[in-house]
This record gives C-alpha cells, structure tokens and sequence, in this order.
C-alpha cells in the first residue's frame, strides 16, 4: 500500500466512513462553533504518524483571513513528496458556515487526479466530483435552522479541525450538526464531547489541551486542543485503513 493511499483515507475525519450513509438522522442539532480563536493568519505544522511510530508524511493547517473581512481561507495540505492530498475551504469569518469547499488528490505514480468540491447555494449543497477529467454531480439539503437546527446546523468536512478549536471547551460540553462531505456526496450527524483536560507530548513540547472526541454513526476520532491562547489543535487521532496521528511540529 502506498503512503498517499493512507492520507486519502485518514486526512478527512469521516470520509471513509460513512460513504453510502445519508443525512437523514432524527436528531436535535446544537449551536457548536461559537467564536473563531484566531485573530490572524496562522500556518501550523504536523507530522503523520502511524501505529509502529514512523513517519510517513506531513500535514500544514494554514489560516488565511481576508483584509476586508469577507471570509476566510482553511487549507489543509497533506503529502509525502510528490503524492498530494489537499483540502481548502471558504468559510464565513465569524460562524465559520461554508461558502465553498474542494479537496484534490493526486498521484502520479498512478496517473490518478481526483477532486470533489462542494457548493453551497442554501437551502442545497452541490457536489462535484472529477476523477481525471471524468465528472458527476449530485445535490443534498442543508439543514435549516428550525427547533431542531440552529443556523448554521451544518459545517464542511474539511474545516472540522479548525471547527473544533472554536467550540465551548470545558468538560462536559455535547453538541451535535450535520458534517457535509464532498468525497462522499453525504450529509451526516456528528456528536462532539469534551472528555476533559490531559497533557500531550508532541514534537513542539508539551500541552495541557482538552481532550475532544468526535464520533459518527460508525467511527470515533480524538483531537487535543491546546486550553491557552488560539487554542491551536496539538494532537488528532484518525482512523482509517491504518490509524493515524497528526503530531504539530511548528506553529506560527
């Protein structure tokens, strides 16, 4: 198995996981993001760790916010060397609802390009999938907010590791939203809780963070979450064909 083929599986959250699953789930959504805790443009470094502890790629979580206010940039650039698997997303500034979405894969060795975008056009969401030149689409609804989903009751797939740092960090804390996936074309219930503080040993140094599990209808994932400052995600643990754990190794 090639090294890119472990970042397509484990660099998105869910997207392996709930593949021919539908949104339909009967649950009451909650407000999750509360207030972003960046206040400028951020690039965050990580190492892709496997089981027996080698390193098989890297990650760069960039924070791009725009002068005017507008929006902002969440781009999530994952490979090990020439195999890519790279993620972006625009998001409103302050909720962080989406505006538009792309994720692209490549791998040369196998003359392999995919790319599944998603645009947001309330009350739908349009996906698009390319897999070397070869293109479908298909349209799911958006939660609308109601008294049983706020607004928004729904966040891309991939800024959920910037969604999680903005969060109500304190022990305890539940909340639930639909997660909109384009490499699946699927809306689906994520549950988020709070399990408490712990201390994480990373390559930067050592974080009190809170610990933060993320759980669908079919996988649990980790992520630690630094408790001071811009509450910079310290640690995740994805689950995939292989479990992996992104590791920071540089922030600024």
């Amino acid at each position: 198995m090639s090294r890119i083929v472990l970042i397509l599986a484990s660099a998105v959250l869910f997207a392996g996981a709930v593949a021919g699953c539908g949104g339909g789930e009967d649950k009451v959504l909650t407000k999750v993001f509360v207030a972003p805790p960046w206040a400028t443009d951020e690039t965050n470094e990580y190492n892709l760790v496997i089981e027996d502890g080698s390193v098989y790629g890297t990650c760069v979580l960039e924070t791009r916010l725009k002068s005017d206010g507008t929006n902002t940039r969440l781009n999530k650039l994952c490979g090990d060397g020439e195999n890519r698997d790279d993620g972006t997303v625009l998001v409103d500034p302050a909720t962080l609802r989406p505006l538009s979405a792309n994720r692209s894969q490549v791998q040369p060795e196998k003359d392999q390009r995919l790319s599944f975008s998603s645009f947001y056009e309330f009350p739908i969401v349009k996906f698009v999938a390319d897999e070397n030149g070869k293109q479908r689409e298909t349209t799911r609804e958006l939660p609308q907010p109601d008294d049983t989903s706020p607004d928004p009751g729904y966040y891309d797939d991939e800024s959920l590791l910037w969604l999680v740092r903005g969060i109500d960090l304190r022990e305890g804390y539940e909340a639930s939203y639909q997660n909109v996936s384009a490499g699946t074309g699927q809306t689906f219930t994520v549950d988020i809780l709070v399990e408490g503080q712990e201390q994480v040993r990373v390559p930067l140094g050592e974080f009190a963070a809170w610990k933060v599990r993320i759980h669908t209808a079919s996988v649990t994932q980790y992520v630690w979450i630094e408790t001071e400052g811009a509450h910079r995600l310290i640690q995740a643990r994805i689950k995939g064909i292989q479990d992996v754990t992104y590791k920071m190794t540089r922030s600024e």
